[in-house]
């Protein structure tokens, strides 16, 4: 706005010009220049509603819908844009004229176009959010890069995308395919997550139709908000493939049918983590690899896509060919491949096209990631609170609610239960893990299945957790750092200290997280915070915090990271430092 006054001339110099310096003649003459502008602007809007030019004519509807302008001339010159551009039926034509003209092709795109992002009604943001909640699935790849799966993903934004020149060229591929498919139906085996949710919810109504003939379906494409912009307004482009997902099938598009799958390659870090496109084995509920988490990135963004896949080439092979899968859509008789790593890998299915017009990026939904230890460890934080001072008689009906919604999706892959290993990441988020992941874990499970069937569900979750909310069990991390540099160092003393055990390392591990905030380092102040946690701050916060700092950083690089920490605090048990 503000470049758009200056161009106009709001500011500046006074003068002979300006009309506090001109004579009181001035705002007559203004309003006269005003009424003979807006008459040459309705006369050119009223001769480019009538132009055979599609841009034009863009320009001079929104012209009119801007000045209010609405009759026959309006509305007919609606339906020559539409009809001339080939625009959907459903497109909003208002919001569509008012977008920004490209000019030229640019990646996928093959000419100029007008792009334009139409905000999403509460209709279609409600199919969203049910589309993501029925097609996750708590599922470790490797391409996740060490990242902790989110457990939940909330909408929170939705636009559709507007764009011209790649609809037409979707369009123009989707009646090729149509030809190709006479002979034969054309269908994805078992159908995709996407559409079967989607019609079993009824958010499939919200969305525009499918067409079946040519097996269309919705599909989704995880990216970022830069990305999503570029392949809103370019296209996807098939030189860029294999830069984010590997090529495991090919250089092609890759598609997914779970919106946990697509998550992997949104905001922060992402695959392909090795050579492999996942895990040889992927596995339900499971946990990150150890070291240091990437930082964790709370908000993301999916595309999700309008996808002809025509004729499919299922494939189980754990080393397909990419080169053959790549030809056997390019020159031979399919439109997609079907990659099957679900059967083989208990992982996902991922759908891969060859050539970009097989997909029109529809909507870009923007999401945030929610973490389940986090809301668990805040809520267990507030009764423990209430307990402490008197006033806990059980979770209220909030605590409650908010708990059970995080639990629902949480323990979705074990249908309502959790098993040994998200046990014991519950654990760790309040600071309370057992001694060690082997035996004292096995004890500590039995603990809570009060029912005795092998399974935690959520009310023996829920009385558990009121239990030792009730017995003033600590969720503080300082408070455990300190009780675990004291047992070590009563360890020490008694000449049986060989380093942290399992336990000990998992919640120092939490501990660090904690202070470091999610990072990979941490700072001075940080550092200052940990030494003080266990009654060792330096003798000032100044040079001694200086020259403590950069005896702990052995790497001299700056920052001190997670095994650097380990080795201090070890260091200062076997030197018998008391806490």
């Amino acid at each position: 706005v503000c470049k758009v006054k200056f161009a106009m001339g709001c500011g500046g110099s006074k003068s002979a010009e300006d009309p506090a310096s001109a004579p009181s003649s001035a705002p007559k003459a203004e309003k006269n220049a005003e009424s003979m502008s807006t008459a040459a602007a309705t006369s050119g809007t009223a001769e480019g509603l009538q132009s055979d030019d599609p841009e034009v004519l863009r320009r001079a509807l929104s012209s009119a819908w801007s000045r209010g302008q609405h009759g026959p001339e309006v509305t007919a010159a609606e339906s020559r844009l539409r009809a001339s551009l080939k625009l959907p039926a459903d497109w909003d034509l208002k919001v569509f004229c008012a977008g920004r003209r490209l000019e030229g092709g640019l990646g996928g795109r093959k000419a100029s176009t007008v792009v334009a992002f139409h905000p999403q009604p509460p209709a279609v943001v409600k199919a969203m959010q049910s589309v993501l909640d029925g097609t996750y699935r708590k599922v470790y790849t490797r391409d996740r890069r060490g990242a902790p799966i989110p457990d939940r993903f909330v909408v929170k934004e939705v636009h559709r995308v507007l764009n011209d020149q790649v609809w037409r060229e979707y369009e123009a591929r989707r009646e090729g395919v149509r030809e190709a498919c006479a002979s034969k139906k054309a269908e994805l085996p078992d159908g995709s997550h996407t559409v079967n949710h989607l019609s079993q919810s009824g958010g499939l109504s919200a969305l525009p139709p499918l067409d079946p003939v040519v097996n269309e379906h919705w599909l989704f494409h995880g990216t970022t908000a830069e990305a999503a912009k570029g392949i809103a307004e370019n296209d996807f482009r098939l030189d860029m493939s294999g830069s984010n997902a590997g090529t495991l099938y090919g250089k092609g598009i890759y598609l997914a049918e779970n919106a946990t799958k697509s998550d992997e390659y949104g905001e922060g870090p992402k695959g392909p983590a090795s050579t492999g496109e996942e895990a040889e084995m992927g596995f339900e509920a499971p946990r990150p690899p150890p070291g240091p988490p990437p930082p964790l990135v709370r908000e993301s963004y999916i595309l999700v896509c309008r996808s002809t896949l025509g004729r499919v080439n299922y494939n189980d092979e754990q080393r397909p060919d990419p080169d053959r899968l790549q030809k056997s859509c390019l020159s031979g008789d399919y439109d997609s491949v079907l990659g099957d790593r679900l059967k083989l890998n208990r992982t996902f299915r991922e759908i891969i096209v060859y050539n970009d017009d097989h997909v029109y990026p529809e909507y870009i939904v923007k999401y945030e990631r929610i973490f389940f230890h986090e809301r668990f460890a805040a809520v267990y934080k507030a009764m423990l609170d209430r307990s402490i001072a008197g006033r806990f008689k059980g979770p209220t009906k909030e605590e409650t609610e908010v708990l059970q919604s995080m639990w629902q999706v949480y323990s979705m892959p074990n249908k309502g239960k959790i098993s040994k290993s998200q046990l014991l990441d519950l654990l760790l988020a309040i600071y309370q893990p057992p001694d060690n992941e082997d035996e004292d874990l096995d004890a500590t499970f039995k603990e809570w299945d009060r029912k005795g069937n092998g399974k935690i569900d959520w009310d023996d979750f829920l009385a558990e957790v009121t239990q030792r909310v009730n017995d003033k069990i600590s969720c503080s991390g300082p408070e455990r750092f300190a009780d675990i540099y004291r047992g070590m160092l009563a360890r020490s003393r008694g000449g049986k200290f060989n380093g942290p055990d399992v336990g000990e390392r998992a919640v120092l591990r939490m501990v660090w997280y904690q202070y470091c905030q999610n990072q990979r380092n941490i700072d001075k102040q940080q550092l200052l915070l940990l030494l003080k946690a266990i009654n060792q701050p330096p003798a000032n916060e100044h040079s001694d915090l200086d020259e403590t700092f950069k005896e702990i950083d052995t790497k001299n690089d700056g920052v001190i990271d997670l095994d650097e920490f380990m080795e201090e605090i070890t260091q200062r048990v076997k030197d018998g430092i008391p806490a």
